[in-house]
């Protein structure tokens, strides 16, 4: 028997899978990449086929070679869709490190769930999601899959460098449409500028990156990597779920949504605005009159997350609120205009990105990406106005740490304006802190806490307000952090003097908190605010950025059972820094102790050299205010 094309087969077989190693074998990955990197994307390719506004076609093919356990999540693969996005196809494969295939997958492969989770009601995004259940580290993901858009207002961004633990090998993303449509592109930091070519039917853009190295996290960088590759592509005219526009700049995209998706939106019936005049007939200022329509408001209503077709960015009429008493922030604003409306006071539909994070639209790019949610501005003259419409709780006129310091877009009659939210520094985002304490014979601590958050730090307790006892003491408990602690009384007040303010008071016991050592007794003076130290940052790059500033104060006097044979030394440190500065001072009187200590951290940016200075600052702080002290007690001989 001739066994000679048989061994040719097979030998035939085995150059084909050593070709498809070489091509995903770790070693030819080039060294220099692999430095701080989780994962590397082997080579990236992003078509985006604009046949005409309804019809995007987005192809992808992702390889990449995951390094360790570290990097796993990079190897998951999310395919959001909704009525405006289909996916037509997915298919993929897994590779060992010597590029041998282990496994390959489809769509059905993929689990499905629901992108928003509990927070909507209504909602049609939905995710489909794939993970690789391999457990031999390094190994290569490969996929490939095609999504149709039918519509050309949210066209995704090339961001190739955007996670800092991954490297890229090679990246292009590129951009297909007719000739004759004109569209408007934001490149930065872009390796080289793209490649055109135009034929009498497309006109391509392609931008190509390699060799991206993964780079270190650095502790208080700023929000957006300076440099972050990005490209934005918007289109002049647009449409989505056939509602067509052109927008060059903010000033025409606020038009739009005015007129496009707020138009004939605040129907209030006849009752509603019967109950509006209702309201304001005995008062005599616009901003009262907003102030008791915005309580109204608050007391009718609460938030529901609706993402439904054209829903994610039209909101419902006011007639739908009004009669189901619930809406989205969209709905609940428009809801809120229909009142200020009715009481002749104007107000402007704003568009904002949330978060703790205080990150503004790009003035310079009119995109609908721009912006996660929305808030109500009153312009009164001298007095402008922010209102939280979301919120059952939130006092009038407050936004807090969630919509503050930040470019939005006010959506008007006129076109779109960019306003600035209220910032609330470091000297306004306050925490004071006062008690009186008693030291008992067996070292527990008991007396009264009474503590006033504003600003910024308005937000810290104000939700414990609203919870039972028992969730309110457990709260607290995770709040402080102190062994031992209890709460024998919790009582909580709001003031609205010069801004809100959260007023709470506590009566506490805290077992055996005070050493005693044979005739001493150890004592921690500052009990409830401890700072930390923050991470070492050695050969940064990145600038310091300091998001939120704050002041903190405690003023803490304790009274002891039994006398102290020696006065302790008065201690008075104060330490500055360009980011903010620290103040302690401990002394004693007969059988008090006083404790005062004072934190400023000043939000802002800084030298990227400025940093040393902000870790051995904060290491300082950390010291001092660990401080313990040795009291020698007051025996008969």
């Amino acid at each position: 028997m001739n066994n000679q094309p048989i061994l040719t087969f097979f030998l035939f077989l085995s150059i084909q899978f050593n070709l498809l190693g070489q091509e995903y074998a770790m070693e030819k990955i080039p060294p220099a990449l692999k430095s701080r990197a989780t994962a590397i994307v082997r080579h990236e390719s992003i078509n985006m086929d604009m046949r005409n506004e309804n019809n995007i076609v987005e192809s992808v093919t992702r390889a990449i070679t995951i390094l360790n356990k570290a990097g796993e999540s990079r190897a998951e693969l999310r395919l959001f869709y909704d009525k405006s996005k289909s996916i037509k196809e997915v298919k993929g494969a897994v590779y060992n490190e010597f590029g041998i295939q282990t496994n390959k997958f489809s769509l059905k492969d993929f689990k499905d769930y629901s992108a928003t989770g509990q927070v909507s009601m209504y909602d049609d995004i939905c995710v489909k999601h794939y993970k690789p259940s391999t457990l031999a580290y390094p190994y290569t993901i490969v996929y490939t899959y095609e999504i149709k858009h039918s519509q050309n207002l949210f066209i995704p961004y090339w961001r190739p460098n955007y996670y800092s633990d991954m490297a890229v090998e090679r990246s292009s993303y590129q951009f297909q449409c007719q000739p004759q449509q004109v569209l408007r592109i934001k490149a930065e930091n872009i390796p080289s500028e793209a490649k055109v070519e135009t034929t009498d039917k497309s006109k391509t853009y392609t931008w190509t990156a390699t060799n991206l190295s993964a780079r270190k996290d650095e502790p208080f960088s700023p929000i957006k990597y300076a440099e972050e590759i990005c490209v934005k592509i918007v289109p002049e005219n647009f449409k989505y779920y056939k509602k067509g526009g052109q927008v060059n700049d903010w000033k025409q995209f606020g038009k739009w949504v005015y007129d496009d998706l707020l138009k004939d939106k605040k129907d209030l019936p006849q009752a509603a605005k019967n109950n509006v005049q209702d309201i304001i007939k005995d008062i005599e200022s616009p901003k009262a009159k907003a102030k008791a329509l915005y309580e109204y408001m608050q007391n009718k209503t609460r938030y529901i997350s609706i993402q439904v077709g054209i829903g994610g960015l039209e909101p419902f009429p006011a007639s739908y609120v009004e009669r189901l008493g619930y809406g989205d922030c969209k709905a609940l604003v428009n809801y809120m205009q229909a009142l200020l409306d009715e009481a002749d006071i104007p107000s402007y539909y704003c568009i904002v990105e949330a978060g703790n994070a205080k990150k503004s639209l790009d003035t310079e790019f009119a995109n609908v990406a721009d912006g996660n949610h929305i808030i109500l501005c009153i312009p009164f003259e001298g007095d402008t106005t922010w209102l939280e419409c979301t919120s059952q709780k939130q006092p009038f006129g407050f936004l807090g740490d969630f919509t503050d310091d930040r470019l939005v877009l006010a959506c008007t009659e006129e076109g779109g304006k960019v306003l600035h939210t209220p910032q609330y520094n470091w000297a306004q985002n306050q925490q004071i802190r006062n008690a009186v304490l008693h030291i008992q014979p067996d070292g527990t601590v008991t007396g009264r806490v009474k503590t006033t958050f504003s600003g910024a730090q308005f937000h810290n307790h104000f939700n414990n307000i609203f919870k039972n006892p028992v969730d309110q003491n457990k709260t607290l408990k995770e709040y402080y952090d102190v062994d031992n602690i209890y709460f024998n009384k919790v009582n909580y007040e709001i003031s609205d003097a010069d801004g809100p303010v959260v007023v709470e008071e506590l009566d506490i016991n805290i077992k055996s908190y005070v050493v005693k050592s044979g005739n001493s007794i150890i004592i921690h003076p500052n009990i409830f605010n401890i700072s930390r130290t923050i991470p070492e940052s050695r050969n940064r790059k990145n600038q310091l950025y300091i998001n939120r500033g704050y002041t903190d104060v405690d003023e803490l006097i304790f009274e002891l059972s039994e006398e102290i044979k020696e006065k302790i030394m008065p201690v008075h440190k104060v330490l500055e820094s360009p980011m903010g500065a620290y103040h302690l001072a401990i002394k004693q009187e007969d059988n008090r102790i006083h404790f005062y200590r004072k934190l400023e951290i000043k939000e802002g940016l800084y030298a990227s050299e400025d940093y040393q200075k902000y870790f051995d600052f904060m290491k300082e702080v950390s010291a001092s205010d660990k401080g313990k002290y040795n009291l020698p007690l007051a025996v008969n001989e």
